[in-house]
């Protein structure tokens, strides 16, 4: 790939990310816009239901002192009067008055003879407490207007049924209404509203929802059979919308640009990487730190795993999880190999001469294991140190043998030279029991996520448990990684793991300071 095309991929990748920020203020800015919106609606909703829960604690009060108050005649000069005594002290009763059959025969207002007749648009039963409401009423005396009547004991009030919904809006799109679940119609309306809403209705908590066209929110009262209503066109919602738009979009923006330029900068880094580490690979900036391993049992330093390192020229470090995946993914793996073999053969001297016991650990890669080449790198590094039966150990992850037929190839051939093989990162990938069985394994590294779980109460202990028992029953030798307390080293120890390293033990180290451990060790009998 050339640099032009690093290029281009490196802009597409920080576009994306930087893209990520501005869609999320958007889509966050539509849900604060809907649930702004839908806070405005129940509020006017909940306006409604209080100035109708008013109404109708004045017309159950009024109802209530005529029917006590009643003495022979209903429509006596005295209950009349009584009557605009409670016209005059209600905000909301326009007039209180007495019905027969459905004819309103005397009010406040005065006496009607035969009585008015009272026309409505749906039926009024009595209901079980003995109120019967006319929704939408007409009286002859105020043609074209419609009421609201409630009456119990034959007394009624009547109010006009735009009173509940008399509240000012800051829209004129806005739909208000109340409802009648005792008539099961609307009591008064105001817009576009439409039964089929009263679906969603839930009496125990507000209701919000859309239908498509308008986002609604339903109110029943907890004291009257009574819902209220207010409905606004979806497009009304944009509004609310725009607002948390212009507040949140600027941070997106911000955000956008600062993710997008970090995320240029890593792509660059990343897809330079390759270059670089050839560079590296050029100029020997690679080099080793050996990491002790302890048996278990008498905790004697018996091996060390050989860590590969990268020191750039400018003295900063680059970590392996950073480079080791770039150059496997670049084809440069095999070099770093060659190198990390090299280096051990420099390091190493009279190493094995001096203990001959003693084990270094090498990593291999997946394109390692299927190479013969590996194996010759190997056989030179042990003619060049000497080193005999047992003292090197390569660790091979799951990952590596994935490609099962080369890979055995390989490992069959590592064995002829007398070196043994170590899966390393048993359970953090997707090997089981029997394909494990299927090569010809020596050790298995008991992982740090693992390791970390023991001695807590952790689910996930069981598993580093469960690994320790199949090492067992295929007979492998056990290394524990990334020991860091006593109660760790003790609980593997108990289990039968027969060695481990860590920092409880010792740090990763250069030879220099790893003879010298040894020399401690020695002296220290």
């Amino acid at each position: 790939m050339n640099n032009k095309a690093r290029l281009v991929i490196a802009v597409c990748a920080s576009m994306v990310v930087g893209a990520v920020p501005i869609a999320l203020s958007v889509v966050l800015a539509q849900h604060q816009g809907r649930v702004l919106e839908e806070e405005r609606l129940l509020g006017y909703a909940a306006n409604v239901l209080y100035r109708s829960e008013r109404a109708s604690q004045q017309v159950f009060a009024g109802i209530d002192r005529l029917n006590q108050a009643r003495k022979g005649d209903p429509c006596s000069p005295a209950q009349m009067a009584l009557m605009a005594e409670i016209d005059l002290s209600s905000t909301d009763i326009q007039t209180m008055g007495y019905i027969v059959a459905d004819r309103l025969v005397c009010a406040s207002v005065g006496s009607f003879g035969a009585g008015l007749p009272i026309t409505t648009e749906s039926e009024h039963p009595v209901g079980k407490d003995g109120v019967e409401q006319y929704t939408r009423a007409q009286l002859s005396i105020a043609p074209g207007m419609h009421f609201t009547i409630v009456a119990r004991g034959g007394y009624a009030a009547v109010i006009h049924e735009a009173i509940p919904l008399d509240v000012t809006t800051d829209s004129d799109t806005l739909s208000l209404a109340t409802y009648s679940l005792r008539n099961n119609g609307f009591r008064s309306t105001r817009g576009v509203v439409k039964k089929e809403w009263l679906s969603h209705l839930s009496t125990e908590r507000p209701t919000t929802f859309d239908d498509g066209e308008r986002l609604v929110a339903l109110v029943a009262s907890q004291n009257f059979p009574t819902v209220t209503v207010a409905a606004a066109p979806m497009s009304d919602m944009l509004v609310q919308t725009r607002k948390m738009l212009g507040f949140l979009l600027p941070f997106g923006v911000a955000a956008g640009l600062a993710l997008g330029v970090a995320a240029f900068l890593m792509a660059r880094r990343h897809m330079g990487m390759p270059a670089l580490l050839r560079r590296a690979l050029n100029k020997r900036e690679l080099f080793l730190l050996y990491q002790p391993i302890v048996d278990l049992h008498n905790g004697r330093c018996i091996g060390a795993e050989a860590l590969i390192r990268w020191r750039r020229a400018d003295g900063s470090m680059v970590p392996p999880d950073v480079f080791i995946p770039v150059a496997e993914a670049s084809g440069l793996i095999q070099r770093v190999t060659e190198q990390v073999l090299e280096r051990v053969a420099a390091d190493a001297g009279s190493l094995f001469a001096d203990y001959p016991a003693f084990h270094i650990g090498i990593n291999l890669a997946a394109a390692d294991l299927q190479s013969t080449r590996t194996v010759e790198l190997l056989d030179l590094l042990m003619r060049k140190t000497g080193a005999g039966a047992h003292n090197l150990l390569v660790e091979a992850t799951e990952r590596g043998l994935m490609d099962a037929a080369e890979v055995r190839e390989v490992i069959n051939a590592i064995h002829a030279l007398g070196i043994e093989v170590a899966v390393d990162d048993f359970g953090t990938g997707y090997s089981s029991l029997s394909y494990l069985e299927t090569f010809a394994l020596d050790y298995l590294k008991i992982d740090k996520s693992f390791v970390d779980t023991l001695a807590i109460d952790a689910a996930t202990s069981q598993v580093a448990l469960h690994i320790i028992e199949m090492a067992k029953s295929l007979k492998l030798k056990m290394i524990a990684e990334g020991v860091e307390t006593e109660a760790q080293a003790r609980l593997l120890q108990e289990r039968g793991v027969q060695f481990a390293q860590g920092w409880l033990f010792a740090r990763p180290m250069t030879m220099a300071a790893l003879r010298e451990h040894m020399a401690r060790q020695d002296a220290q009998g």
